[in-house]
């Protein structure tokens, strides 16, 4: 069983005295990640506070919420209010004052407005920090450890995708099953239950595309995307495993295929993933945009237009996972990538006129090396 992730308190707290601030307050529930980052995941559906001073980690849970919570909170104190008759920014706000804090205090980006004038009309100064989202770029093991639970899932995802797809018959210009046409849509129901089954939550992440980019599929009538034979189909899934960290994983994929461009650009995207894992070997510090780099130059060495005028290369080639399915550090964002990383690699080749083909997979960073989580094969071939 996976440990339970625990938050970098003591980074958090570095950032705190490193912008000579007094304290840190974030005020959400637990759909915001910043918040379930630190509340160690134990957010409600309703809005509640934490407060982070340089001795103490507090959490503010409504009363219910708060009692079964006590014994998991992996920082110091859980208090209790009561959400119909005190916001939680006012209870931040208390805690503050309870512990003589004065001076500056920060709050992430994602704050409500309310809550931040709560704390602000109690006499402090707020100041907008990013230290929650750069605490999270770097996880611990046992983050990791739920990652690649996540990316487990996800896998469960791809194979049933392979599976479908290879009991498939071929009727004229479409895919039938069951007698009836197989659609993109019957294609997500099938993965996503899969996945559930495999402990994982499919978090509505579950994206086909037919020869093209995939796309939310359930936002479609059910039979508006038929599955044709020899088409590129795309499958992209982001699962999310219960403490709620993310795998991705993407696999293009075709019923029979003539072996034409989509073959080819598949060889020029299994080598460029391979040419950002070469780039990635020593570990922590690498610049992440010399891994995007590294892609594209590879894309381009098998004869694709690589220029940002043609659009043949996907532009989001990769970034952090984590409580999001796309979180920072981003492959654009040329910085050095930090031990702890858990790193999409998406590299991809879109064509109106022939298809799209694409791979993700998850890279972890580490100190002097690199590891690629799962073994989800990168064939195009279906399972007959």
């Amino acid at each position: 069983m996976a440990v339970a992730p625990t938050p970098d308190y003591e980074r958090l707290a570095s950032s705190v005295a490193d912008a000579d601030a007094a304290a840190l307050v974030h005020v959400g529930d637990r759909r915001d990640p910043d918040f379930s980052y630190c509340s160690g995941n134990l957010g409600s559906d309703r809005r509640s506070a934490f407060v982070l001073t340089a001795d103490e980690a507090l959490l503010c849970l409504p009363g219910a919420v708060a009692d079964r919570a006590e014994s998991a909170f992996p920082g110091d104190d859980i208090r209790s209010f009561d959400p119909e008759r005190r916001h939680p920014g006012q209870t931040a706000a208390d805690a503050l004052a309870e512990r003589g804090v004065e001076g500056t205090v920060l709050t992430p980006p994602t704050i409500g407005h309310d809550a931040a004038l709560y704390v602000e009309r109690a006499g402090y100064e707020l100041a907008s920090t990013h230290a929650v989202a750069r605490a999270r770029e770097r996880k611990t093991d046992a983050e990791l450890a739920r990652v690649e639970r996540a990316q487990s899932i996800a896998g469960t995802g791809i194979e049933r995708a392979r599976a479908v797809l290879g009991a498939a018959t071929v009727d004229g210009d479409w895919l039938v099953r069951d007698g009836e046409k197989l659609t993109a849509e019957r294609l997500r129901r099938e993965i996503d239950a899969a996945m559930a089954n495999a402990g994982g939550d499919p978090a509505r992440n579950t994206r086909v595309g037919v020869d093209g980019p995939p796309t939310d599929c359930s936002l479609q009538d059910a039979d508006a995307v038929p599955l044709r034979p020899a088409a590129t189909i795309t499958v992209a899934v982001a699962p999310r495993e219960p403490a709620g960290y993310h795998g991705r994983l993407a696999r293009t994929l075709v019923v029979d295929g003539d072996g034409g461009w989509e073959r080819r650009a598949n060889v020029a995207v299994r080598n460029s993933r391979e040419a950002a894992l070469a780039e990635l070997a020593e570990g922590a510090g690498t610049a992440s945009a010399s891994v995007r780099g590294e892609i594209v130059a590879e894309l381009g060495a098998y004869g694709f237009d690589a220029g940002p005028e043609s659009e043949v290369v996907l532009d989001e080639l990769g970034g952090g996972v984590g409580l999001e399915r796309r979180e920072a550090p981003r492959l654009s964002s040329g910085g050095e990538l930090p031990a702890g990383t858990a790193l999409a690699i998406r590299p991809g080749l879109s064509d109106p006129e022939r298809g799209h083909v694409e791979l993700a997979d998850i890279a972890v960073v580490r100190e002097g090396d690199v590891e690629l989580l799962g073994d989800c094969s990168t064939s195009m071939a279906v399972k007959k």
